[in-house]
């Protein structure tokens, strides 16, 4: 049985590993281009292999914690569990497609309202949009291992820590704020949401901590329901790879794009988190019962 003390010392040594390596790099690549990375072209490559890499780095640092503090793998959540949890897996790729749509829908209605329906979506060669949508989400298992470094790190690691050291509801929100602030470094260097925006970087920064306390509580969810970080995993690389954008570029008319192009993504944003808060807050009251 692990005393309090273990459990702290072990997030403490999690959090550090997990954290350091973007709070080093991206500040010195921004010196190097003399620009936020990801808002420099001539960046674009080093931005790319950073952003992928880099959300490896929660999984090893769950691994280097784990054999520094002898720990074991007992718990660790690699199992795939399929038995009586494939409503969970469907989920975890149905529940955020959902969540796309309607994000779509609102941004349609918010910023081109003036479109109709048949305006506002392309309708020619409507069957080679669907086939290349359908294509998109089944090459997402490229983004795969990026979004199971991530999740087996976050939700496979900290949040079992945080639950053993306070009730559930808290560890969702404190998780949430801890995972949001790891992304601050990429948010900073212009990832999510550029740098043309008021109080830049602070708003982002803020929205991403919001945005993933919702996001966490759902994938929690999937983690525990499951005892297996694959759902999670699935639904992390759904987000990633077949988001309300790329729907909206494939299936949007080209008047539809221009106007969304127009609005720049911190505005955008509450479109994106509105179906996410209803899905985080249904899973918050799942997981404090």
């Amino acid at each position: 049985m692990n005393s309090k003390k273990d459990t702290v010392k072990r997030l403490v040594i999690y959090l550090l590993i997990a954290f350091i390596p973007f709070w080093i790099i991206l500040p010195v690549l921004n010196s190097v281009y003399g620009e936020p990375i990801y808002a420099s072209e001539k960046a674009a490559t080093v931005a790319y292999a950073v952003g992928v890499f880099g959300m490896l780095i929660p999984s090893i640092a769950h691994l280097v914690t784990r054999l520094v503090t002898k720990e074991g793998f007992k718990n660790s959540y690699l199992g795939l569990n399929f038995k009586g949890n494939v409503k969970y897996y469907i989920a975890s790729v149905v529940v955020k497609l959902l969540e796309v749509l309607v994000f779509v829908v609102l941004a349609w209605q918010i910023f081109a309202g003036d479109l109709s329906l048949s305006e506002a979506f392309a309708s020619d060669e409507s069957v080679a949009r669907i086939c290349s949508y359908i294509l998109t989400i089944f090459a997402s298992i490229i983004v795969f291992f990026p979004a199971f470094g991530e999740e087996w790190g976050w939700r496979g690691y900290m949040m079992p820590k945080l639950t053993e050291l306070m009730v559930k509801p808290a560890a969702i929100i404190v998780g949430g704020i801890l995972w949001g602030l790891w992304h601050a470094p990429l948010t900073i260097s212009g990832h999510n949401f550029g740098v043309d925006y008021d109080f830049f970087p602070w708003l982002g920064i803020l929205l991403m901590c919001v945005f993933c306390i919702f996001m966490n509580a759902f994938l929690t969810l999937l983690t525990e329901k499951t005892k297996s970080i694959y759902p999670a995993s699935f639904c992390h690389m759904v987000n990633n790879n077949c988001g309300g954008m790329i729907f909206i570029t494939l299936f949007g008319s080209e008047a539809f794009i221009e106007k969304i192009s127009a609005v720049n993504a911190i505005t955008l944003m509450p479109c994106m988190m509105g179906t996410s808060v209803i899905v985080g807050i249904i899973s918050f009251i799942f997981l404090s019962r």
